[in-house]
């Protein structure tokens, strides 16, 4: 009930986020929600600006793989990802958080969706830093 207190009260979005955290890990969490889980982490992250299609593809599994191998092995050394700088987005933060929740879900449950997330994430640590959830 206090959960959805902070939903209806809230006057933003990013109001929510510390809520919307507590309700995807208790889902995650429960065992028997992690269809819902999934379904509201994938919410919460697209409002947070990361999409993800409808259902898993192989052929985008496959292209989200390459491209991020490609990424990882060619300009970018073991020594340039390590040495990373923080990551200062709030959003992608928040996003990130979520993410590994999610990805959590997808080992979990054996989804398609595991190489997707966790090839995401590795592209927003390149992309705006490390965080301390970063792959």
């Amino acid at each position: 009930r206090s959960l959805d207190e902070v939903f209806n009260n809230a006057n933003r979005f990013e109001d929510t986020l510390r809520a919307a955290r507590v309700k995807l890990t208790y889902l995650r969490m429960s065992g028997n929600f992690v269809s819902e889980a999934f379904a509201y982490g994938f919410q919460v992250v697209e409002q947070l600006g990361e999409t993800f299609p409808a259902t898993p593809d192989n052929g985008i599994i496959v292209q989200e793989m390459l491209g991020t191998k490609q990424l990882v092995t060619g300009p970018l050394n073991e020594s340039k990802l390590r040495n990373l700088p923080e990551m200062t987005d709030c959003t992608k933060m928040e996003a990130m958080t979520f993410l590994e929740e999610i990805l959590i879900c997808s080992y979990q449950s054996q989804s398609l969706y595991f190489p997707q997330i966790a090839c995401r994430m590795v592209r927003i640590s390149v992309q705006y830093g490390r965080a301390k959830t970063s792959c």
